[in-house]
């Protein structure tokens, strides 16, 4: 009697490798990567904010007192704001918005008390860089993503094709 680890050898003696080739990862489903997925760009690919609330100087937030803001605009959520937040004035920002240069921190908004134009922040709520995802902070740009020799699921294809670009080096597909 052949031994299980004999006769796997003697099948995969008689298999000849598909090549490779160049697909779309929508369409690499059930098929096994021939070469490693790198992210072909940082994830999220700019700062941004982590929360809707106010976006501010760490320097103008003293660790005693409140800190006492105008409201330069609104940052919306993907875009970046067009004018400019000059010292002592806070942004108005909601997730996902561009961090302007300048602002390293977002006070969310249950922290802060709206008195008519102005925006007041207590004192020791948040500390620099807080609530702010940096630019490759989930992915940095070449991080790979999947190894090669690794089968593809098809859910996986959709997610790595929004991560690492839309296509891969996969096996051929047996026909």
């Amino acid at each position: 009697m052949q031994s299980v680890a004999d006769a796997l050898r003697a099948v995969l003696a008689r298999v000849s490798r598909l090549g490779a080739q160049d697909v779309p990862l929508d369409e690499a489903a059930g098929r096994v990567l021939a070469a490693d997925l790198a992210a072909p760009r940082p994830l999220p690919g700019f700062d941004n904010s982590a929360m809707d609330g106010y976006a501010a100087r760490a320097a103008d937030l003293p660790a005693a007192g409140d800190s006492v803001f105008g409201v330069a605009g609104t940052g919306f959520a993907g875009a970046q704001f067009d004018g400019t937040v000059p010292a002592g004035r806070c942004l108005r920002i909601m997730t996902g918005a561009v961090m302007p240069a300048g602002l390293d921190t977002v006070v969310p908004q249950e922290f802060c008390r709206l008195e008519g134009e102005r925006v007041i922040v207590p004192a020791g709520v948040v500390r620099t860089g807080d609530n702010r995802r940096l630019a490759g902070e989930d992915l940095a740009r070449g991080a790979r993503r999947r190894d090669a020799a690794r089968p593809v699921a098809p859910g996986r294809a959709r997610r790595a094709r929004v991560r690492a670009g839309p296509s891969s080096r996969a096996g051929r597909a047996s026909r």
